[in-house]
């Protein structure tokens, strides 16, 4: 009983503190990133721009550029980032994905930010 009686009281003692803890300010939750695959995201872009071949003289890279990036809650894309890829590829690419625009990711009927990356081939000519 006396056991009890102790736990008891050092439960009262100790649970205040703790509570406060994990209430205080400084105890900061990130907010939780949504993440969207590749496919959900395409199934939402509404407005795609093509990319021109960037035409350097002698050049005939090709390749595949991938990009990070947020899309906001107007469907706007925000910070493009090359997560890889042919390094002249990489700024023409970017301008691009840039001007995507997005339907706007619905959560519990909710438009929200999500993360998505997207992939940019790049052939001779052609891009997809």
């Amino acid at each position: 009983m006396k056991a009890v009686a102790f736990l008891f009281l050092l439960s009262a003692i100790l649970a205040p503190g703790l509570i406060a803890q994990t209430k205080s300010p400084s105890a900061k939750t990130s907010p939780r990133v949504i993440r969207i695959s590749p496919g959900i995201a395409e199934k939402l872009l509404i407005h795609k721009v093509e990319l021109v071949y960037p035409h350097a003289p002698g050049s005939r890279v090709q390749g595949t550029v991938t990009v990070a990036f947020m899309i906001d809650k107007n469907g706007n894309v925000l910070h493009p980032t090359v997560v890889s890829g042919p390094a002249m590829l990489q700024q023409p690419v970017l301008d691009v994905v840039q001007k995507y625009k997005y339907k706007p990711y619905l959560l519990n009927g909710r438009a929200v930010e999500v993360r998505t990356t997207a992939s940019v081939v790049i052939s001779l000519g052609l891009s997809h």
